[in-house]
């Protein structure tokens, strides 16, 4: 009895060891990254928007760490070329990438540009799974190891000037087809390669939330395309148009905030989807600062990083710890809306079905530009 009692001692003691290990790894990994990134001084991010909002963040950043965040923005269109080039030259200048996937998975990822994100990931709370959106990370990458989604925001596909417009007027996308609004709707253009109204055209025809002769009757209607957000919403807003189709969601909360006539509509008969455009993210491999790179990948992705660029950038995080503060109704996920996934944020959409919808938005809204 005696002896049995011993051996139970021992595998207890033996499992609670196990148990507590990887912890104490974790912690004993992240002081010496931690360490060594301080002796790197700083973190090179490059992106677009949430980059460029995170410079009212780099004072906390630098207090919190002593590292600098050191910050190159603009639009993919015209970043990634520059980055491109100087990767093939030999220049490695940048650590972290946060962006639309549409360029990190081609040509960023295609030309062997990032380093696998998950071994980077080292605090308990980035590492807790259940702490995300469906209990699990979501990749855009095939291989689910590379361009890392935090966020998960509603997308929206119709606008109304309230004053003009009875929202239970249109309950379906096909209430769009009554004559009434034959050349009432002004549309963001879906005809560009990439892009948010791209991405909505593409999701629609995809998921089949109408078919195709929707679009074909929509043009027919002679209704107004332009590429010009702002002015999209200030038409409608301002009572030129009384509906917009595919309007920029941080356009529409500058207008709503400001007390504008303008809102989208929220239940849709056939649903919409929820994505995160605009909001991946990807570390380069030869990184400058490897060290500091882990450092804010772990920050961004905890808790506090991703309540900050949630309140920066209005895109709810897939984090679900996190609460909406400060966020409008129409930027928070609900429930009982159907919300299908956004497919032109997965690399095997991107690489073989994108261009097939694109010539298809150009061919069915090309000749309204």
């Amino acid at each position: 009895m005696k002896t049995w009692t011993l051996w139970l001692k021992f595998f207890l003691i033996c499992a609670l060891s196990i148990a507590f290990v990887p912890e104490a790894f974790a912690k004993d990994d992240w002081n010496t990254v931690l360490e060594k990134a301080r002796q790197e001084g700083s973190v090179a991010v490059f992106g677009g928007t949430t980059v460029s909002e995170l410079k009212n963040s780099s004072k906390l950043f630098k207090e919190k760490f002593g590292i600098d965040i050191l910050i190159t923005t603009g639009r993919s269109s015209s970043i990634v070329p520059k980055l491109r080039q100087e990767r093939k030259v030999g220049l490695y200048l940048q650590d972290v990438m946060l962006s639309g996937q549409t360029h990190m998975l081609d040509p960023l990822k295609q030309m062997g540009a990032f380093d696998p994100l998950k071994p980077l990931l080292v605090l308990p709370e980035v590492l807790n799974q259940t702490l995300w959106y469906d209990g699990e990370f979501n990749w855009a990458d095939k291989e689910q190891r590379y361009i890392f989604n935090y966020a998960l925001y509603p997308v929206h596909h119709i606008a109304v000037n309230t004053d003009m417009v009875n929202s239970e007027e249109i309950q379906s996308y096909y209430d769009l087809l009554n004559p009434k609004w034959k050349d009432k709707i002004v549309i963001n253009d879906p005809t560009t390669v990439s892009g948010m109204s791209a991405g909505n055209f593409i999701n629609m025809a995809y998921h089949k939330m109408v078919d195709l002769d929707f679009f074909r009757k929509l043009a027919a209607q002679k209704n107004v395309v332009t590429r010009n957000q702002d002015l999209q919403v200030t038409w409608v807003a301002k009572g030129k148009y009384p509906i917009a189709l595919w309007p920029s969601l941080g356009t529409l909360s500058r207008f709503t905030k400001a007390g504008a006539p303008v809102k989208p509509l929220l239940q849709i008969k056939e649903g919409t989807h929820a994505g995160s455009m605009g909001s991946a993210l990807g570390v380069f491999n030869r990184a400058p600062h490897p060290n500091a790179a882990k450092v804010f990948v772990n920050w961004f992705l905890s808790r506090e990083g991703q309540d900050i660029s949630q309140r920066a950038v209005r895109k709810q995080t897939r984090r679900i710890d996190v609460p909406p503060k400060g966020l409008q109704d129409f930027e928070i996920r609900l429930p009982g809306v159907k919300y299908f996934p956004k497919v032109d944020e997965k690399e095997e959409f991107i690489l073989t079905e994108m261009r097939k919808y694109n010539n298809l938005a150009k061919e069915i809204f090309g000749h309204l530009m």
